[in-house]
């Protein structure tokens, strides 16, 4: 909220065992004051005002959160991974909400959704492709706007499960497909094969 104060972002995904899926997933906030965290705080879903799409079981919203300014206007934001998330008929193809932040703090108001089914994003939503089960927020160029790297281990690419990421930059509406880079690890002389996994990580 730009307070001046750190504050404490983590998520809600319950438990998975057996044959039972992750729970639809809520990504929480703590605000932060000069003596600490205070009791202020926040809870964002899929079915918060403003947020895209609708809370279902396994959708696993903040199985992954990263915070940067993807807009430049001094407020931190969130991207929000929801690796589980159908789209349309595709099971588990998965997406990423971005999470503007404000003076008043973190909400739905704003907010941006991406998957392999929108336009300027490369690829295609498939099946258990777990897009967002990784995201990092991070000025790649230096633009003072945090750009989104975001990572589906389970991509098919030459070879099944071979893993991708993505790269979109921020700009001053938030995060634009404008300009985004893809690619699996070739690209940068990882072996290509079954079940690499690339972009199961992501760090600075």
């Amino acid at each position: 909220d730009g307070d001046g104060y750190g504050d404490f972002v983590t998520r809600d995904i319950g438990t998975n065992f057996e044959d039972m899926p992750y729970q639809k997933g809520t990504v929480l906030v703590r605000y932060g004051s000069a003596s600490g965290l205070s009791d202020r705080s926040a809870k964002i879903t899929q079915d918060s005002a403003g947020v895209p799409g609708v809370g279902e079981d396994g959708d696993e919203f903040g199985s992954s959160i990263t915070a940067g300014d993807v807009n430049g206007d001094g407020f931190a934001d969130i991207a929000v991974g929801v690796p589980g998330e159908d789209i349309e008929t595709t099971a588990d193809a998965g997406s990423v909400v971005i999470l503007k932040g404000a003076r008043t703090g973190l909400s739905g108001t704003g907010a941006q959704a991406f998957d392999q089914s929108k336009p300027g994003i490369p690829g295609a939503s498939e099946k258990g492709d777990k897009f967002g089960s990784t995201v990092l927020l991070s000025d790649t160029n230096k633009d003072g706007k945090a750009d989104l790297t975001v990572g589906a281990p389970a991509e098919d690419g030459t070879h099944a499960d071979t893993g991708a990421v993505w790269h979109l930059r921020g700009s001053a509406s938030g995060v634009t497909t404008t300009g985004i880079d893809s690619f699996g690890p070739a690209a940068v002389g990882s072996p290509d094969k079954a079940g690499v996994s690339f972009g199961a990580f992501l760090a600075h």
